[in-house]
């Protein structure tokens, strides 16, 4: 959700995202040189505990800040490296994060209930910051841990929180077993023959986004009217992220409410990026189709299957 913060929230903002950059680029360097000189490869609780020991001396700016923010960059470390010898996800080595001329960033701003003081209303307390204001109001729950990032001219905060299972007390109404279909258009047909329509969103605004990147492109890096340009781009790119968003969510949940039993493709999503319609494909968002429907189905009690990839389903 959007968070509106003051000026001086904003600078500490920044500079928490400069100091997680710093602290993460440095494991980065330890991890790839122990791997170049064949030692043992630290843990990340290994890294911070030396960091600690150094870091008054070595590196006093680290400390105008909280503490969890430091914190933070080595456990997000400490997922890279886990994703990298995942052999389920195929992911590559942590590589160093460079810093973008827009200010693109995220860290970690507390952690622990007593460091997360929601009034239950649009205002919470967080170290370092204070009150900041909220663009909506939060669920009901209790909330440990709160992440601030900047991304397409805006700052963003996401938290984490626990929330007691509720007990249903209705019956349920729900089919028994039912399959889903997705694609570009219409972007998704069930076993009820119910279609969603795709938005199409960078499709509408593709001809906005090039005519702003244009007039970005001849204007001087840096001036005020390159930044103006960056504006208006980093609102479209809001736009688009956000129908696109906005139409997948309302599609799984509902279909996570429709359906006790729910079978999905399993979509080579990577090979189809490099068929005739890439851009079509990417627009529409299928491989996060996937992953909503599965931590949605966990949500409500739906059991999601995959189905093969190459099972013959039009031939059944």
């Amino acid at each position: 959700m959007p968070v509106r913060l003051t000026v001086a929230q904003e600078r500490y903002s920044r500079r928490a995202v400069g100091i997680t950059r710093f602290v993460y680029n440095l494991c980065v360097a330890t991890h790839r040189f122990c791997r170049v000189n064949r030692l043992p490869w630290p843990s990340w609780q290994d890294l911070y505990k030396e960091f600690n020991a150094i870091k008054r001396e070595e590196c006093p700016f680290v400390t105008e800040v909280a503490s969890r923010v430091a914190e933070g960059a080595f456990m997000e470390f400490g997922a890279a490296v886990r994703n990298w010898r995942d052999p389920k996800l195929n992911a590559g080595p942590p590589k160093f994060k460079k810093k973008l001329r827009t200010g693109t960033g995220s860290y970690r701003a507390a952690s622990g209930v007593a460091q997360c003081r929601y009034d239950g209303k649009r205002r919470i307390t967080l170290p370092g910051l204070g009150s900041v204001k909220l663009g909506a109001t939060l669920p009901k729950g209790i909330i440990h841990e709160a992440h601030i990032r900047w991304r397409n001219g805006r700052w963003m905060m996401s938290v984490k929180y626990w929330k007691p299972p509720v007990e249903q007390t209705e019956p349920d109404k729900r089919i028994e077993a039912g399959a889903v279909d997705t694609g570009i258009n219409p972007h998704a047909t069930d076993s009820e023959a119910h279609t969603w329509e795709n938005p199409k969103a960078y499709y509408v605004a593709e001809k906005r986004l090039a005519r702003w990147q244009r007039a970005q492109a001849r204007r001087t890096v840096g001036s005020r009217g390159w930044w103006e340009a960056q504006r208006h781009i980093d609102r479209l790119h809001r736009r688009i992220v956000g129908l696109r968003r906005n139409a997948q969510h309302q599609m799984t949940s509902e279909l996570v409410h429709k359906f006790h039993n729910l079978v999905i493709e399993d979509l080579n999503t990577k090979g189809l990026m490099q068929g005739s319609t890439p851009k079509a494909q990417a627009d529409a968002g299928m491989g996060d189709i996937k992953r909503q429907l599965i931590y949605k189905g966990q949500w409500h009690h739906c059991t999601v299957s995959l189905a093969p990839r190459f099972y013959p389903s039009s031939k059944t």
